[in-house]
């Protein structure tokens, strides 16, 4: 099992101890994206109390997770279709290279059939 770290963090100038297994500057970086985003909401709106801030500022962060999931799984997606691209491609060039050798063959034949009729006269 890895190792819990304790933070302490400040969040619209109030202390909370964060407890997690992740790295403490994780932890930090985390915590200091929410304070700004609680940031953001507050200076569109002065008026909201620190707790209806914070919800908007959960369902603000869901939203970004979300999309950036269905972004993230759209790029798999993608990806999953250049590879099919890809590995019909490398089955039509290696299907190629092979007529390209035969093609190759028939012509050194063709050649040296050519070398021993001209020989004849």
């Amino acid at each position: 099992m890895s190792e819990r770290n304790k933070v302490e963090v400040k969040i619209r100038g109030r202390f909370f101890t964060i407890t997690a297994n992740e790295p403490e500057e994780y932890i930090y970086k985390i915590c200091s994206y929410v304070d700004r985003k609680m940031d953001e909401i507050l200076q569109m709106n002065p008026r909201l109390s620190t707790d209806t801030a914070a919800l908007l500022t959960a369902i603000n962060i869901s939203d970004e997770a979300y999309k950036s999931h269905v972004a993230e799984d759209n790029m798999r997606g993608q990806i999953l279709k250049y590879d099919e691209e890809a590995d019909k491609y490398e089955k039509r060039i290696k299907e190629l290279e092979e007529q390209l050798k035969k093609a190759q063959e028939q012509l050194a034949q063709k050649e040296e059939e050519l070398t021993k009729f001209l020989e004849q006269f």
